[in-house]
């Protein structure tokens, strides 16, 4: 993730965000896509904090359908997961949203974000019991986050506290096509640790593996910031054997990867500074027929997810297209019409160009493909606010990634780095105003930031396996999308955009709920499953 200061262009609607150095975001309206260090920290390890900054497990009210909850989440942090009264409601209320049970769409498999090097080095650094208390409030299944995926790369990123690595790296002029110098001892540091505890913590997180490089030997240019694969029949079978041998070196120690992409950002041809492919839509199709094929003859399960990139091309990457090729502005689909579609299992996108609408659009088109958003960043300008911060970012993730990717088939959402310090860091290169999902202060104390309780009102009330259901509101400035569990239990989230509290009425089943959702809040409202 390569990115610096933010300038908006265009105006209304979608308008694209550009970067002093690499990528493009889309934001809506005068939103800006920002992280935040929240401040709220736990009481007793961590710095002292509101007693709304670590989540309860909210009481159920008793309403004439059955049991109901609802927190909420303001812009102005004010209220964090906070509970809110709920009650029985009468017909014809003007903020009005009907839930559909018996109307249903993708399943859910779950929320979370990346363990960068980064993350893993910052997290590993605690005290033993600190860092235990962090993660089991991140993962626990029963725990006030409740995150269930992680995405790590394979080699490094640019967030890394080290060198750019992969696990072949030569000297220059040397190759290594049998591998025989490939070694995952730089993740043993501090990553293949982390990744065991949170994996003892809740041994059903999905771990998703993405590249940002092959070793530079297989490249053209020989650099592993930029260039290509090399296009040659050794190259593409021994980077397909790298990345199996990668899988099952990490199976051996105990970190089963549920699913990989072949290339994360395959149209960035210019990365700031850090590792990166430029890697087109041929070349992607020829990698994952050899890797896919590579997969099932040695009979590990692990599924293979395509493209990785932005929900539409931006503008910087379509202007860096060399001359006489194309731009691939429908890369995903490209790709699908390939031949290599027999072993893809779902499209992976970012949200840093364009809208999530895509997503749905290619569904419709590929109805047997999963949908995940498997990378979000927030950012900042350097000299805003820590509130500022936090509004921004919880307002434009709720409102632009949250709801409209769930709208839009997606069955996984993913922020990136799980844990940076204060200076968005340590990172090589990319993004210099990144925050994470949790701040890691110098003392050792946590920061929840905005992207904590995003993930939260999702991850906490719509486990895996969960159904996407209809929901459907005449009300201009209430967003929201609802879910049904295993268990039948059904989850409605509302981002309500205005600057008033909004009363809403909830049609569930024939009866109604009666909610008071904040200005500017991200609410969730859960029924039990005693509602039919």
């Amino acid at each position: 993730l390569g990115q610096g200061n933010p300038a908006l262009i265009g105006e209304g609607g979608t308008v694209t965000r550009t970067w002093s150095r690499g990528k493009v975001i889309a934001v809506s309206g005068a939103f800006a896509v920002v992280a935040v260090v929240a401040g709220l920290m736990l009481v007793a390890l961590l710095r002292p904090a509101p007693e709304s900054a670590l989540p309860a497990t909210p009481s159920p009210s008793a309403t004439a359908g059955g049991a109901v909850i609802a927190v909420t989440t303001t812009a102005d942090g004010s209220s964090t997961m906070a509970e809110i009264a709920v009650g029985a409601a009468g017909a014809g209320a003007t903020n009005s949203i009907r839930i559909h049970p018996e109307k249903q769409s993708q399943e859910i498999t779950g929320f979370g974000a990346a363990v960068t090097h980064s993350s893993a080095a910052l997290l590993h650094a605690m005290p033993a019991e600190r860092r235990a208390d962090v993660l089991t409030e991140l993962f626990h299944p029963d725990g006030p986050a409740r995150l269930s995926v992680i995405r790590i790369p394979i080699g490094s990123s640019d967030f890394v506290d080290t060198e750019p690595f992969t696990f072949d790296d030569r000297p220059s002029g040397e190759t290594d096509w049998e591998l025989e110098h490939f070694s995952i001892d730089p993740d043993r540091r501090a990553m293949i640790p982390v990744l065991r505890q949170i994996l003892a913590i809740n041994p059903d997180v999905t771990v998703i593996a993405s590249p940002w490089s092959p070793p530079a030997w297989l490249k053209e240019g020989e650099s592993l910031e930029g260039g290509r694969l090399r296009d040659e029949e050794a190259a593409y079978d021994t980077y397909a054997a790298y990345l199996l041998r990668f899988i099952e070196e990490y199976r051996r120690a105990g970190i089963p990867i549920a699913l990989m992409t072949v290339q994360n950002e395959p149209q960035l041809r210019h990365p700031d500074g850090y590792p990166g492919t430029d890697m087109p839509v041929w070349q992607q199709a020829k990698l994952i027929e050899r890797l896919g094929a590579a997969l099932r003859a040695a009979e590990v399960p692990t599924r293979i997810l395509g493209f990785d990139h932005n929900w539409e091309l931006s503008p910087g990457d379509a202007a860096t297209t060399p001359e006489g090729e194309d731009p691939a502005y429908q890369y995903p689909a490209d790709l699908l019409r390939t031949s290599a579609a027999r072993w893809i299992e779902g499209i992976a996108f970012h949200c840093y160009s364009g809208s999530p609408d895509a997503m749905g659009r290619l569904s419709d088109e590929f109805p047997q493909v999963t949908i995940w958003v498997t990378e979000c960043s927030g950012s900042s300008g350097p000299d805003d606010s820590v509130e500022q911060r936090f509004r921004d970012t919880l307002s434009w993730q709720a409102s632009h990634l949250l709801i409209p990717a769930l709208r839009n088939r997606a069955t996984g959402i993913l922020t990136w780095n799980l844990a940076l310090d204060e200076d968005g860091g340590p990172h090589r290169g990319g993004c210099d105003t990144c925050t994470g999902v949790i701040t890691v202060h110098p003392d050792g104390a946590i920061g929840r930031n905005a992207e904590y309780y995003v993930l939260s009102h999702a991850a906490r009330f719509v486990p895996a396996g969960s159904m996407r259901i209809a929901s459907e509101s005449e009300a201009r400035g209430l967003e929201h999308v609802a879910f049904r569990t295993d268990e039948g239990s059904t989850t409605l989230i509302i981002w309500n955009e205005g600057e008033t509290t909004r009363g809403v009425d909830v049609l569930l089943s024939g009866e109604r709920t009666a909610v008071d959702v904040p200005a500017r809040s991200l609410t969730t409202v859960e029924w039990s499953a005693s509602v039919p």
